[in-house]
């Protein structure tokens, strides 16, 4: 026999495995088909409630369905409840047996009992599909303007889903929606306010028209709202209704919208709303954010938006780390419309990388990337500095690429410069695996010869006290090798971080050299770092017995178990027999200056996208070119998203020319004696500082912002462009994906993106970084073409558009 609910919790709870939850499940699930096959009215509706409970667990349910379409047809009221209930948790809008309780819908929406109405608008307003909609959508209009206030929250909420699953009724049912904000009781007002939002959020241009002329009606319910006395049925810590507050103040920003009119009715009662909300109670606090992202996108005055960053500030104040997260989170989207207001607050922003939660810490370093100029760089490279130092490892690498780009942006001389990227990698290089930054700083010091005596001693004693940092064990080892001489001589007198050193005799320097070889964590490539450091010092260093001890370092690797180590110890040992010692001094002498023109050449001619085909993400080879089109258009983008014809296998690359020194100058073998680095290392998720700002798209409270950089002055058709999305929307983005496209004179690598999910309610934001270089830079423009797609409430959406107010130095 089939025991009661309260005893089917009661045995789950008691279960103390996995096995023994499903055994009493199904169990208990046999008996309730059973009882639904015998037709077993008198308890129809317990047991559905049990198969509810079981729904909830994860176990299947499927075979209840039926009995809740039956419990709804029934008369009773508790049964009706049960059916509904069991209904909307059962079934979603494409089950083929919703169609079958559409009649009895139909029946519940016209019952003289209010509560069993409230029940069928309840179930529309979860459930209904297309069809059900464009059958009930003449009985939930008649309770829209009902006189019962209670039937009228019901129907406006169940409009909600009917609009948003057929979209063309919102013309033939509109007129009812502005006498609910009439409405006197605050339920029916906020559900008539949610449902304006989502008639805007549907189809913004379509209906901002209409719903425009309710700015003043909303303004003045909100005044009211302020002004009034203590109500004890909405109030929530002693303010009146939050809720109705916040909802208000969602749609003005809607309305406000690159509307100047409509701002301006509405500036007034934000700045009273901002200036006399209580701070001490979190109803307070969400009333204050939401008034905040309203000033932040409408067209308000200046003094306004200065307002809202400053209750930012007076946020990030407050010890609860969830309101200062989205303080934090706020201050990082609006800091490109107003940054120096931003920057008021930078003590407090960088107080909370001190803080003990790591959430509130990567927020407060993003905003604090995004706030660096050429007047605090100094200051705030030394605080991202000191968050390296406890910032768990996996992060360590973006954090050090960040530092890396901020720091060759605005550094005021190049000695400061480098000297932060080697205290950085004394900090973090065994956590970078990628030699870009450390290619970056080689480039660096060796376009300043006046700092080499200096940087090479630095280095020195920097190595010598931690072996373990693999990035700065490189720079290092590539440096002795070059100016290992500088080495022999005192360090420049008046350099404080060298007090105290002195001139490193040769013996000294080699112990350093093989120690660091042989330290435990050096790789491979570390070794051919300091193999070839150590067939240049024996041209370097004067001391005989120091020079043996190079030669016989070399000699130990020539049966190394790496080819590539084997390769190098051969080669180095034969260049140091005396028939080569006309040549050796010509062939170990100090590299020539990097040409990093030639170098940005090589890459982009090897990383480079040459024609138009999309790059998503997902995409890290190399684009083939695509065949020209038979008819040209402006872009030339005919089959960018369509199915354009296949695109031609790439030309095969001609084989380098044989150097037969390269060997000597690079840690793996190589066709060049260069290292390469790369110019400026980028954080995948990293969004630029601001710059110049392009509003690309915004459609449906979903804009696209684009940043727009030159990484290298010398080369100004580079162009770094990043992408931001943010939703303003009360409905989460998912599955989203960027497409671009540009012209064939334009070259084109994508980064990955940095998530799939565009927040709702501007809770967060998207970021896609796309590296172009214009082969024609100066004689044609840069042009774009974007595909979006994503998901909404289960919904795929795409929409293109074309991207042409790039500006003309671009």
């Amino acid at each position: 026999m089939s025991i009661k609910l309260r005893d089917l919790i009661r045995n789950v709870r008691a279960c103390k495995t996995a096995a023994e939850e499903r055994a009493v499940i199904a169990k208990e699930s046999a008996l309730i088909r059973t009882a639904f096959k015998d037709q077993d009215k008198q308890y129809r509706h317990r047991n559905v409630a049990k198969l509810l409970f079981i729904h909830m667990l994860g176990y299947p349910s499927h075979f209840g369905q039926m009995e809740c379409l039956k419990l709804i047809a029934a008369n009773n009221f508790s049964e009706k409840r049960i059916g509904y209930l069991g209904l909307m948790l059962l079934l979603n809008d494409q089950e083929e047996v919703l169609t079958l309780v559409t009649n009895s819908l139909k029946n519940d929406l016209n019952h003289v009992n209010p509560f069993v109405v409230g029940l069928s608008l309840t179930a529309v307003g979860n459930i209904a599909s297309p069809d059900m909609a464009r059958d009930l959508i003449t009985d939930i209009d008649k309770h829209l303007k009902s006189e019962n206030d209670y039937l009228r929250k019901k129907a406006a909420l169940a409009c909600v889903r009917v609009f948003r699953q057929v979209p063309e009724l919102v013309e033939d049912f509109i007129d009812p929606i502005h006498d609910l904000l009439k409405c006197r009781n605050h339920a029916v007002l906020l559900t008539g306010v949610q449902l304006v939002i989502d008639l805007l959020l549907i189809d913004h241009e379509g209906h901002i028209g209409y719903f425009k002329k309710l700015v003043p009606v909303l303004v003045k319910e909100l005044r009211n709202l302020l002004s009034n006395n203590y109500t004890p049925e909405y109030d929530v810590s002693g303010i009146v209704d939050p809720f109705l507050q916040v909802n208000i103040l969602s749609c003005l920003r809607l309305l406000g919208q690159d509307d100047d009119e409509a701002s301006e009715a509405m500036n007034d009662v934000l700045a009273q709303v901002a200036t006399n909300t209580e701070t001490s109670k979190n109803a307070g606090n969400a009333i204050l954010y939401e008034c905040v992202s309203t000033i932040m996108s409408i067209q308000s005055e200046s003094g306004l938006k200065v307002l809202a960053i400053n209750i930012l500030g007076r946020f990030l104040l407050n010890r609860d780390n969830n309101i200062r997260y989205v303080a934090l989170n706020t201050l990082s989207k609006v800091i490109a419309d107003d940054a120096p207001a931003v920057q008021r607050h930078r003590n407090t922003i960088v107080d909370c990388l001190k803080d003990p939660d790591a959430s509130i810490r990567q927020r407060a370093l993003e905003l604090i990337y995004a706030l660096v100029n050429e007047t605090n760089i100094q200051s705030l490279a030394r605080e991202m500095l000191n968050y390296l130092v406890v910032s768990p490892n996996d992060q360590k690498p973006a954090l050090c690429s960040r530092i890396a780009d901020a720091v060759e942006r605005y550094a005021p001389t190049q000695r400061w410069h480098i000297d932060t990227l080697i205290t950085m990698l004394s900090i973090a290089g065994a956590s970078l695996s990628d030699e870009r930054i450390a290619s970056s700083l080689i480039v660096l010091i060796q376009k300043n010869p006046e700092l080499h005596g200096y940087v090479v001693h630095k280095l020195f004693w920097a190595l010598k006290e931690d072996m373990s940092q693999l990035a700065l064990a490189h720079v290092t080892l590539w440096c002795l090798g070059e100016y290992g001489r500088a080495l022999c001589q005192d360090p420049p007198a008046d350099e404080e971080t060298l007090q105290g050193k002195s001139r490193v005799e040769d013996a000294a320097i080699v112990d350093v050299l093989t120690t660091c070889m042989r330290h435990p964590s050096a790789t491979d490539t570390t070794k051919a770092y300091g193999l070839t450091a150590a067939v240049k010092l024996t041209t370097r260093l004067s001391d005989p017995a120091a020079i043996a001890t190079l030669e016989g370092l070399l000699d130990s690797y020539k049966n190394a178990l790496a080819v590539d180590l084997q390769q190098r110890a051969a080669e180095f040992t034969g260049l140091l027999e005396p028939r080569w010692s006309t040549i050796r001094p010509e062939v170990l002498a100090p590299m020539p200056v990097i040409d990093m023109a030639r170098v940005r050449t090589r890459q982009s001619q090897s990383l480079s996208i040459s024609a138009a085909p999309l790059m998503t993400a997902g995409d890290f080879t190399e684009a083939k070119p695509a065949p020209a089109p038979a008819s040209t258009n402006l872009l030339d983008l005919d089959d960018i998203f369509g199915g354009g014809a296949p695109a031609a296998p790439a030309p095969a690359p001609m084989p380098p020319a044989v150097d037969l020194l390269a060997d000597l100058f690079a840690p793996t073998p190589a066709p060049t004696p260069t290292p390469t680095p790369t110019p400026t290392p980028t954080s995948l998720a990293a969004v630029a500082p601001p710059g110049q700002h392009i509003r690309a798209y915004e459609k449906n409270g979903l804009a696209m912002d684009m940043e727009l950089s030159k990484p290298n002055p010398a080369d100004p058709s580079v162009t770094y462009i990043s992408c931001m999305f943010t939703n303003a929307s009360a409905y989460q983005l998912d599955a989203f994906v960027l497409q671009a496209a540009f012209p064939k004179y334009i070259r084109l690598i994508m980064e990955p993106p940095s998530g799939t999910t565009v927040p709702a309610n501007m809770g967060g934001r998207l970021t896609q970084v796309a590296k172009i270089q214009n082969t024609s830079h100066g004689e044609k423009p840069i042009m774009m073409r974007i595909k979006l797609e994503f998901v909404i409430n289960g919904t795929k959406i795409e929409d293109m558009a074309t991207v042409s107010n790039f500006p003309p130095t671009y």
